[in-house]
């Protein structure tokens, strides 16, 4: 066990030779290329974030567009929607109102009529009595008349009235 706890100067120094060596051949063959290789993958990220950082610019500026574009369309969209209402209430008032003076014409028109017909009717009825009055008196006229025969010749022009 003793053995084990003593080192033994000739591995170590084969040991460190041999990483000496290691150390010169990568520096020699492959540090250059491995340094090249992460300083272009640097690159490339760093470019990659400079793109992502500018598309989503772009992309916010555009968001931003879009919205105030789109609040434009929504007032305008208001703004002609209300023009609109106050349209069709102005086209509700204009017909109210033909509609209103069409029919007190035509009110008018019915009470003139039925005042013609009316004043025509009173006419007709005046006309008659008028001649209902003369054929009464007539009669009366052409007979000698006592209280008997005027009431039958009264009778006899009511029945004839009632004929007509």
């Amino acid at each position: 066990m003793e053995d084990l706890l003593k080192p033994d100067y000739g591995v170590l120094v084969l040991t460190i030779c041999n990483f000496l060596l290691l150390v010169y051949l990568l520096k020699k063959f492959a540090w250059n290329r491995i340094i090249s290789g992460l300083e272009n993958r640097e690159r490339q990220i760093a470019e990659d974030k400079k793109q992502a950082q500018e598309a989503r610019t772009a992309a916010e500026t555009i968001k931003r567009e879009l919205d105030e574009k789109l609040a434009q369309i929504s007032d305008e969209a208001a703004k002609r929607l209300a023009e609109a209402v106050k349209l069709g209430e102005a086209q509700k008032e204009q017909i109210l109102s033909a509609a209103k003076e069409q029919s007190e014409r035509l009110i008018e028109q019915a009470k003139t009529q039925i005042e013609a017909e009316k004043n025509k009717a009173l006419s007709d009825v005046r006309g008659e009595i008028a001649r209902t009055a003369v054929l009464a008196a007539s009669k009366v006229v052409q007979q000698q008349m006592n209280e008997e025969s005027a009431k039958s010749v009264v009778a006899r022009v009511l029945e004839e009235i009632k004929e007509k």
